[in-house]
């Protein structure tokens, strides 16, 4: 006997129900990135509260031991000017006072890094103010160097001036130090993007070994020793102003001759 036939769906209940599904679907697709969003506000917080504290730790552990460091260096000084005629003696205060007066540097130098990137306020900024700040501040080394400086006109940037002066000067004292004995050319160029600009300073210098292009961005990486100045924080500090800026650096070298830095900001 012939079983009877089955009712032919209703459409409509047919998509209600479909519609529901969806809407359930939806709902929890929007909890899942709600719960998502809160758990990355959450780990971003932590992780501003964690560099803050760092920050704040490094000010005071650089602030606090330049008092020590003052005493050192003055008594040094003292027994320096006591004993003119002891040879001995003038050897050791000279050793003292050197590595005092480099760990004052060292000092100051991670005052500015544990700042770097903290200014708050920005606004549209034409680049060629900073930069001119920067070439100001930097003009007895230029001519003591002989640099000849080359620069295009540079374009407007949302960004705050006295950190975009901070990271010229660094760039270009860079350039100084690490020059050849061929006579430094340095060069000053600008791409303009939709949503940003590209900053390029080059220069005929020493060259960095391809391989540690990304390393010198660390803090305290020095590829050349003791035997030029500084203390390996200066493309520290501009990789954290402009981390803050959301822009970013990176150098280009073939390890024989010159340096090409390139850096963005925000248009």
């Amino acid at each position: 006997m012939a079983s009877p036939s089955q009712p032919a769906p209703d459409p409509l209940a047919e998509a209600l129900r479909e519609n529901q599904e969806l809407r359930s679907s939806l709902a929890q697709m929007q909890a899942d990135y709600h719960a998502a969003e809160e758990k990355v506000r959450q780990q971003m917080a932590a992780a501003d509260s964690a560099t803050e504290q760092l920050q704040q730790f490094l000010y005071a552990a650089s602030h606090d031991l330049q008092e020590p460091l003052r005493a050192i260096i003055t008594y040094a000084q003292l027994l320096d000017r006591q004993f003119v005629a002891d040879p001995a003696t003038q050897e050791f205060t000279t050793f003292i006072l050197g590595g005092a007066l480099r760990m004052r540097e060292l000092l100051q130098q991670l005052l500015i890094y544990s700042r770097a990137g903290s200014a708050k306020h920005k606004k549209v900024v034409n680049l060629n103010v900073p930069l001119q700040m920067a070439l100001l501040k930097l003009d007895p080394e230029i001519r003591s160097s002989g640099a000849h400086v080359v620069r295009e006109s540079l374009p407007e940037a949302i960004a705050n001036e006295t950190e975009i002066m901070q990271l010229f000067e660094h760039i270009l004292s860079n350039a100084i130090k690490f020059r050849s004995e061929t006579p430094l050319q340095i060069r000053i160029t600008a791409e303009q993007g939709t949503n940003d600009c590209t900053i390029t300073v080059s220069d005929n210098g020493l060259g960095i070994d391809p391989r540690f292009c990304e390393q010198v961005l660390l803090p305290f990486k020095r590829l050349h020793g003791n035997g030029i100045p500084g203390s390996g924080l200066g493309l520290a500090i501009c990789h954290k102003i402009l981390r803050a800026h959301r822009g970013r650096i990176w150098l280009q070298s073939d390890g024989k001759v010159g340096t090409t830095v390139n850096f963005t900001l925000p248009a």
